[in-house]
């Protein structure tokens, strides 16, 4: 069938497969030669693998010639015999990555695989470094490990790849334990064949190298050596690389062996012989001479305990920058922030996603979005919290926030036991010491002499981008010239031949016409010469002469900056204790979750478990005050999101909405009876006759305004409020509800430091209470200000502290707030019939709104103390526009 494929080489075929009868019939001197070709294939079948054998021997036999007749780069060493190091090489604690267990007395390292630490590159280096001389080590991956993500994750492309790595190479003290992280500091190979001198690779450097296979890497430091600074890589005592050269900057430093894996566990050897006999006599680093290699010393923790450090600092003052220069003091704390694991993140080749919109972010708790759970959901520092509380080394737990607030202090102390850790607060707050403030302001003068450069370097780009455009559009410009004129002198020159042409014929005829004459007259013919007419030279057009002038002027043309600008601090940032965010950077704690915790920021204490409180700038009493002060501070200026209006407010503002809608129908139907439109009609007869107008004799006195005990009817049924406009009325609410806000404010925070509603929040709370949004527009202001300047006779401003404050009585009654409005458009009534038209007030509609939702039931929640916002704020704001009827 043609669907089936045809049987190997060499197959019999089945009597299934046998053809009909006929066909053999037709075809029988083919099948008599059926047999032999069967036995031919057969027999080049079974020649075929003797072939390819014979070649791979033949190939290999060329290899091993070819390594015959290459010497071998290394020579034998010689008998030293200077004492060796009696130095037992291995790992310390502080020069390894959290993730890195040793086990087999330290001859076998193993890295944590679980919890996100898959991703991240485990790193050792040992405790032994050469000086000079030539010796080895050896590593063998003794276990590939292939965690697996979890079933809903969505792993990148972007994640660093193979998930198994392994770095072998030498680096110095105190540099990045991840190899390939520094610029000048580290030299390596890795599995894939790679050679990396710093963060510069170079492909094909020597060839891979897998489990089970002993690598030996070889260091030359010897000057008397041809491969002298050379770094080689031998893989089960076959050379598998050519000395590579390392970095000029490694020259004559001290080099330590170093690895670096993921996902696998190792096997290092530092034997004085190697396991693998290599094509020469080398010796390993354990047989080093003493003189050639420097030993580093364990750091001891002193009193047999190491020390749990915890940074107490106020956000933005100051707090990463103390704590990079304790750490390039102290090389040997390891500090424990979600910074470090980002840069450890980094450093491993995880890369993070795009910036989220609207994201809390900040330098204490920075964003975790690299698209992988296990990273994502903190299970990091899950696995380090548990792991670092059973190694002892050096820490510093830097959380800026939970270290200002007592009960996350002493969660934390609990994961150190006392029996193996000092644990010591250091507060770091006040006016900093002199060293701290030129830290200060040598940042603060790099970033701005870095910003002025780049805008310096960018003037300079643009600048050469127009003059490139302008040589373009002048070199364009001359080209077009150019074959304008070439053009020109082509028409020209046309011109001049049909013009000479011309002349010969007019020449010859005339000649012709004078001979003609001449013989018919019988006289001789004399053939007069034509009179040469001498060119005239054009002027050409001196491009020379222009081109020569415009290079002079390029010549002369000088940058006004032969270099970047050189910057200086202003007296305001010589006066800066602490560097500001730059724009658009993250401050140390992200506003609301600052908003929320700092009214429970304080000092340690002995009592909350440590065993030591150093401070660093001020003393503890000065420190403290500082505290109070900085907290009381804030407290004025910051805002209490999650605040929910009291059953006092709720009470009183369903009262004064009912008792505004009463007035307003009042209003109403007084407007709207017989008696009020017959006396304003009769007014405004009078005033389009011009006669004077008539005093209301039902008026009440501006001197009785105050004394009116019945607002709804001052005499003969007249509301006081009768000649009210839109504008009143918008007054009249703006004053009772300012009011109403800020001493239910007061209530529901119940707490003396606060003052009262800043300036900065007034629209905020006002929104939260009332449920609508203060409108500045629709009053006709720009600001805060200039609002309560309408109604400066009930609402004004603290002067120190920028805060509401009401000139009313704690009970003031809504009536008192309405006599001030019928006195205050009295007043403005009177500068208006004086010629006074700024007096005249214009509001818009949306200066008197209804609120969104209407708050029936009062709330259950109870004052807020100070700093904590109560769960579940409202989240609303924008009223409606109010429709009037007039």
């Amino acid at each position: 069938q043609g669907c089936c494929s045809a049987p190997p080489i060499g197959q019999r075929v089945s009597p299934a497969m046998a053809p009909k009868k006929k066909v053999l019939a037709a075809k029988e001197p083919e099948a008599a030669a059926e047999p032999e070709k069967r036995k031919a294939e057969e027999e080049s079948t079974e020649e075929a693998p003797k072939k390819v054998a014979k070649t791979e021997v033949a190939k290999t036999e060329v290899k091993e010639e070819e390594k015959a007749g290459t010497p071998e780069a290394e020579k034998d060493a010689t008998l030293d015999k200077r004492p060796a190091t009696k130095e037992a090489i291995g790992f310390s604690p502080q020069d390894t990555t959290l993730n890195v267990i040793p086990t087999m007395g330290g001859k076998v390292l193993m890295s944590l695989s679980e919890g996100g630490m898959q991703y991240l590159v485990a790193g050792a280096r040992a405790n032994v470094g050469m000086k000079a001389g030539r010796y080895m080590f050896e590593v063998r991956i003794v276990e590939a490990l292939n965690p697996a993500e979890a079933s809903n994750s969505t792993l990148r492309s972007r994640v660093a790849a193979p998930r198994q790595l392994l770095k072998v190479g030498f680096s110095t003290a105190g540099s990045p334990l991840v190899l390939g992280e520094s610029e000048d500091a580290h030299v390596c190979f890795d599995a894939e064949g790679n050679f990396c001198a710093g963060r510069k690779k170079k492909l094909g450097g020597a060839q891979k190298f897998t489990r089970d296979q002993v690598v030996g890497v070889l260091l030359n430091l010897d000057p008397s050596s041809p491969n002298a600074n050379t770094l080689s890589l031998f893989r089960d005592g076959e050379r598998i690389s050519e000395p590579q050269p390392i970095p000029e900057s490694l020259h004559g430093k001290t080099l330590f062996p170093h690895v670096s894996f993921r996902n696998i566990s190792v096997q290092v050897t530092f034997g004085a012989q190697p396991t693998r006999p290599l094509p020469f006599k080398c010796r390993g680093l354990g047989g080093a001479a003493q003189a050639d290699v420097v030993v580093t010393k364990k750091a001891e923790p002193k009193g047999g305990k190491c020390e749990v450090v915890l940074p107490v600092a106020f956000p933005d003052e100051g707090t990463f920058d103390w704590l990079d220069a304790f750490l390039a003091k102290h090389p040997d704390y390891v500090e424990l922030s979600d910074r470090k694991i980002l840069e450890w993140a980094a450093s491993s080749g995880v890369t993070k996603g795009p910036k989220v919109a609207g994201s809390q972010a900040s330098n204490d708790k920075p964003l975790f979005n690299f698209g992988l759970p296990s990273l994502d959901d903190f299970s990091v520092q899950r696995v380090l919290q548990n792991v670092t509380s059973v190694i002892p080394r050096n820490y510093v737990v830097m959380e800026v926030k939970s270290n200002l607030i007592q009960a996350e202090r002493q969660e934390v102390l609990k994961r150190f036991s006392p029996a193996h850790f000092k644990r010591v607060a250091h507060v770091v707050m006040g006016e900093p010491n002199d060293e701290f403030k030129q830290l200060q302001q040598d940042k603060i003068l790099k970033e701005k002499q870095d910003k002025a450069t780049l805008e310096w370097k960018a003037k300079q780009t643009e600048r050469k981008r127009k003059k490139e455009m302008d040589e373009r559009q002048k070199t364009l410009a001359e080209m077009k010239k150019k074959a304008d004129e070439t053009r020109k002198k082509a028409a020209d020159e046309a011109k001049k031949k049909a013009q000479a042409a011309l002349k010969k014929v007019q020449s010859e005829t005339r000649k012709a016409e004078a001979k003609k004459k001449a013989e018919e007259a019988g006289e001789e013919y004399v053939e007069e010469e034509d009179a040469e007419e001498e060119p005239k030279e054009e002027e050409d057009v001196k491009v020379e002469v222009k081109e020569e002038e415009e290079k002079k002027a390029d010549e002369m043309e000088v940058d006004e900056e032969e270099g970047p600008p050189v910057v200086e601090l202003t007296e305001e940032e010589k006066n800066m204790w602490f560097r500001p965010p730059a724009a658009g950077i993250s401050g140390d704690l992200a506003a609301s979750v600052l908003n929320l915790s700092f009214g429970k920021f304080s000092i340690p204490e002995s009592s909350e478990g440590f065993d030591d409180i150093r401070f660093e700038w001020q003393g503890a009493e000065a420190s403290r005050a500082y505290v109070h002060k900085w907290v009381v501070e804030r407290k004025r200026t910051s805002r209490i999101e999650e605040l929910e209006p009291g059953d006092w407010f709720l009470k009183k503002n369903q009262e004064w909405m009912k008792l505004f809608a009463d007035w307003q129908a009042k209003h109403r139907t007084f407007k709207n009876s017989p008696a009020q439109k017959a006396k304003e009609l009769a007014a405004k007869k009078r005033k389009d006759a011009g006669e004077e107008d008539v005093a209301d004799e039902d008026a009440v006195d501006d001197s009785e305004l105050q004394n009116v005990v019945d607002v709804n009817d001052t005499g003969k049924g007249e509301p006081l409020y009768k000649d009210f406009t839109f504008e009143d009325w918008a007054l009249l609410q703006l004053r009772y509800e300012l009011h109403l806000l800020q001493i239910a404010f007061k209530k529901d925070v119940a707490d003396p430091e606060r003052a009262g509603v800043h300036d900065t929040h007034m629209a905020f709370y006002y929104t939260k209470y009332f449920k609508k949004t203060l409108n500045l527009k629709a009053f006709t202001v720009s600001d805060n200000t200039e609002l309560t300047m309408l109604v400066k006779d009930a609402i004004g401003w603290g002067a120190d502290e920028k805060v509401l404050t009401s000139l009313l009585e704690d009970d003031a009654e809504p009536s008192v707030c309405l006599k001030m409005s019928e006195e205050h458009r009295r007043e403005r009534q009177r500068r208006i019939d004086a010629g006074d038209e700024t007096a005249r007030l214009k509001f818009l509609p949306a200066a008197i709104s209804q609120p969104n939702k209407v708050v029936t039931k009062p709330a259950t929640a109870g004052p807020v103390s100070a700093g904590i916002r109560p769960a579940g704020a409202w989240s609303g704001g924008g009223g409606g526009g109010w429709k009037q009827s007039w």
